[in-house]
């Protein structure tokens, strides 16, 4: 039997970049989204919930209440989350056995389907892409209340201004990042990316080797004082300051001594 690829939506170029802004696939962030996914399950009385985002050959499993957070799924034609990202409106399937689209899918046919009662909603970010699906699966056929369906769509809207924020932040931070880099550069004169990436580190809080040491002292941006304790200098603070890098914000960001070279590569590839 030759499987074919579910349908795509008419703006699936935009739609695919969209998604990709979001940094979230791969990202390992269920603890970010799992909170919707439990609260839809006790709200409906479905036995399972997930969350996924689709890029162009996959549907990525982002949260779901059964751990299988992370999996993903080819985009074929018995997907039946793919078909979500075609409508604004809900997909909602009572049985999917005796619906005349899904009665054909080779679980159903087999006997082997897992669940038979369906709901998914289309997660629509500010604008107007559907970047992934919500759905709800029920072992026997079920349908939702309209009050239900209100709710759900309402924790579906919730995940995508969740996501809005998210990539706005991260783009922010990036952007923030990408300056200070060039600000490092030309203030310093230092091209050296070990020294940049020794630097941040610090402005991080977080300690560096004694190799790293030399590197940024030579610049002048670190010494010890009689405690042997390493700190920035003066010039070292005022550079931090023109790079607008402040400790909390760059704890935020999480870059570590182990992390810099894989953030650098990262940040210096968009420059």
């Amino acid at each position: 039997m030759n499987i074919e690829l579910a349908p795509r939506p008419r703006n699936e170029d935009r739609r695919l970049v969209a998604v990709k802004r979001t940094g979230v696939i791969d990202g390992n962030q269920n603890s970010n989204f799992s909170v919707f996914c439990e609260i839809a399950k006790e709200l409906t009385g479905f036995d399972y919930v997930a969350f996924s985002l689709f890029d162009e050959n996959f549907q990525c499993k982002i949260s779901t209440t059964n751990n299988t957070d992370n999996i993903k799924s080819v985009r074929d034609e018995f997907n039946v989350c793919s078909y979500v990202l075609l409508s604004s409106e809900p997909t909602l399937i009572h049985d999917l056995s005796k619906h005349e689209r899904w009665m054909h899918h080779p679980m159903q046919k087999s006997g082997e389907a897992e669940y038979t009662g369906y709901a998914g909603f289309p997660v629509i970010n500010k604008d107007n892409y559907a970047l992934g699906s919500f759905c709800l699966l029920s072992a026997e056929a079920k349908s939702l209340t309209e009050r239900q369906i209100e709710l759900v769509k309402g924790l579906a809207n919730r995940i995508a201004h969740q996501l809005d924020i998210q990539t706005e932040q991260k783009e922010a931070t990036s952007e923030t990042f990408k300056k200070a880099v060039k600000v490092f550069a030309s203030t310093t004169k230092s091209d050296s990316l070990s020294a940049l990436g020794a630097f941040l580190t610090i402005c991080s809080g977080n300690n560096i080797s004694s190799k790293e040491y030399d590197l940024v002292e030579s610049l002048g941006l670190v010494s010890r004082d009689d405690k042997q304790t390493m700190c920035l200098t003066d010039y070292g603070s005022e550079l931090q300051q023109q790079m607008k890098l402040q400790t909390r914000v760059m704890k935020r960001s999480k870059v570590t001594s182990d992390s810099t070279s894989t953030f650098l590569d990262d940040l210096l590839g968009d420059l």
